[in-house]
């Protein structure tokens, strides 16, 4: 049984020995073309191998378009900060603009008064907010000269006068308070009359005790009259935009809008001496 088992693997060697040369054989002489089997395995496995590399080259494109998108939202974020910084700095240039022509104009304003007034410019430090800034606190006081009654100005015109001083800072008054009225004139009419502050909030002022067939006209300039012994002659106070009669019959009275934008106040003159009073003519 021994001996029969050892010729039966014997065999199956041989035979596993001649089908290996057989097939090198096969393989290794140059040939016309391919074998039935070889074809039939190529037919076979062609699509599959077309399959594979398509799917391939698809994960291949999925991956790069992932890549790109990657890249591209990091070129978008990097272009959003670089817009929103060149926006702040395209604002902190039209600020410094802003703010060089209106300093311009204040210095220019104070050369041209020099043979008015002796004007020290100040600051705005605070504001009342309770009574829509009816009250401004500048950064200079008594240290500095700053008395009681002394008048603050700008270019565009009145705005009050100091109530209360401290060594370092004081207090003013402004005219679109009910506690301000200012001695007018209207400068083309030359109508006299006493301006002060709307009592309905909103700002403006009015120009009451007109007589009746005073001539005063809406686009007219007030002016400070200089009656009185606080304000000088000849400083804007603001413009006539509108006229009504008084309850009385017997007089009316002019609404004014201020000359001066007191919402938006930052540096004001102090007038510390007057030289001479402003022409009205």
């Amino acid at each position: 049984m021994a001996r029969k088992g050892v010729r039966k693997t014997l065999v199956v060697v041989g035979l596993g020995i001649i089908v290996c040369l057989g097939l090198l054989r096969v393989t290794g002489v140059e040939r016309a073309g391919n074998t039935v089997v070889e074809q039939s395995v190529q037919a076979v496995l062609t699509p599959l191998q077309m399959g594979i590399s398509g799917v391939t080259r698809h994960i291949g494109a999925i991956g790069q378009a992932v890549v790109n998108y990657q890249q591209v939202k990091e070129d978008s974020e990097a272009l959003r900060r670089e817009n929103g910084e060149l926006r702040r700095e395209n604002a902190l240039l039209r600020q410094y603009q802003v703010e060089n022509i209106r300093l311009r104009e204040f210095l220019a304003f104070k050369q041209e008064k020099e043979a008015n007034y002796e004007l020290l410019a100040v600051r705005v430090i605070a504001r009342d907010p309770g009574t829509w800034f009816h009250t401004l606190t500048l950064d200079h006081g008594s240290n500095d000269g700053i008395l009681k009654d002394m008048v603050v100005i700008n270019n565009d015109g009145l705005i009050g006068h100091v109530v209360s001083v401290s060594p370092r800072s004081c207090q003013v008054l402004l005219i679109i308070d009910r506690e301000g009225p200012v001695p007018g004139i209207s400068q083309i009419s030359r109508e006299p009359g006493i301006v002060e502050a709307k009592a309905d909030g909103s700002g403006l002022l009015q120009m009451v005790h007109l007589r009746r067939d005073a001539v005063v006209k809406e686009g007219q300039m007030i002016l400070t009259s200089g009656l009185g012994s606080l304000y000088p002659r000849g400083l804007r106070i603001g413009y006539v935009v509108g006229i009504e009669p008084e309850p009385n019959g017997l007089t009316k009275r002019a609404t004014i809008r201020p000359a001066v934008d007191f919402q938006r106040l930052e540096e004001v003159f102090l007038v510390k001496k007057v030289y001479k009073q402003e022409d009205i003519e």
